[in-house]
């Protein structure tokens, strides 16, 4: 975890946007080959990867990442979204959080983690299986499927909060490698912190916003309830970590508040309330450069902003 600091970042991003991006961009991918690296060399015993990780840290991304550098080591992978194993609405009682009174989106329940636990077995066996997909829209699994099968000498990388779920992992942890992905850094804002959880915040609101259609202001009543489920499904599990990755980008922070900045003011109110007073705080604090035109089609960033 680095602790960034506010006036450095700000000071980059007046001088040098073009090579402030790329030392951030580059850290990031330095991190995923290391990783490739260690599973690489323990791949024919661990053909397994984990990649789990909350909300807004950039699985799937890294997730296709890790497979480009592992080719360039002469390694497949195949990779396996968990998000195609939500169940379809109306298949399952719906879970409820009593603590924020919502509906719990987190809970591994709108999973079909024993099926996943079934495919893992059976790829491990040599055989193929038929990977679900699943409409976000219309929130139902299509008939459409993937057949996926492990040749010798190929990883598979599963990708999911729930990845480390012990319904998955049961019986498998000695074929596995388990790899935890968040923001871990924090920015130092001269006498306070901007905390990893409040940066984000800041992806989420941006990707919901650009991506589900969904205001600021709904991802601000879902985030005490999705925080939730992040102590309660993933922390309990993360014994299962080997390795880790910081996926934060410290220039990201100027291009999200800037496109949130006009919007948090009006939700003060439930910006506090949701532990978010943090992002409250920085609102036009951080330099807004031209980042967009430095940034490589491989960032993380396009997860949240297109």
């Amino acid at each position: 975890m680095a602790n960034y600091n506010l006036s450095w970042m700000n000071d980059q991003a007046r001088n040098n946007p073009a090579g402030f991006v790329e030392a951030c961009e580059a850290h990031y991918q330095e991190q995923i080959n290391r990783v490739a690296e260690q599973l690489a060399a323990k791949q024919a015993e661990r053909p397994i990867a984990l990649l789990c990780g909350p909300s807004s840290s950039g699985k799937t991304t890294t997730a296709n990442r890790l497979h480009r550098a592992m080719g360039k080591l002469g390694i497949h992978v195949e990779t396996i979204s968990m998000d195609d194993y939500y169940l379809s609405r109306g298949e399952y009682e719906m879970p409820w959080d009593d603590e924020n009174e919502v509906y719990d989106f987190e809970s591994p329940l709108c999973m079909d983690l024993p099926l996943l636990h079934d495919h893992l077995a059976r790829l491990v066996r040599g055989e193929e299986i038929e990977v679900p997909t699943f409409d976000f829209e219309k929130k139902k699994r299509t008939d459409e499927v993937k057949r996926l099968a492990l040749d010798p000498g190929e990883i598979v990388v599963i990708e999911g909060i729930h990845a480390f779920n012990d319904v998955i992992m049961g019986g498998l942890e000695h074929l596995a490698t388990g790899i935890y992905i968040s923001v871990y850094s924090a920015v130092d804002m001269g006498g306070w912190t901007m905390t990893n959880d409040q940066l984000r915040f800041c992806r989420r609101a941006v990707r919901d916003a650009n991506f589900r259609g969904a205001p600021v202001e709904t991802t601000i009543q879902q985030w005490k309830s999705i925080r939730r489920g992040e102590r309660l499904y993933i922390d309990p599990f993360r014994k299962n970590v080997t390795h880790t990755i910081d996926s934060y980008l410290p220039y990201e922070t100027g291009i999200f508040m800037h496109i949130l900045n006009g919007s948090l003011s009006e939700h003060e109110q439930e910006m506090r309330g949701a532990g978010l007073d943090g992002v409250l705080r920085a609102a036009g604090q951080f330099v807004q450069a031209d980042y967009l035109p430095h940034m490589p089609e491989s960032s993380v960033l396009h997860e949240f902003l297109g």
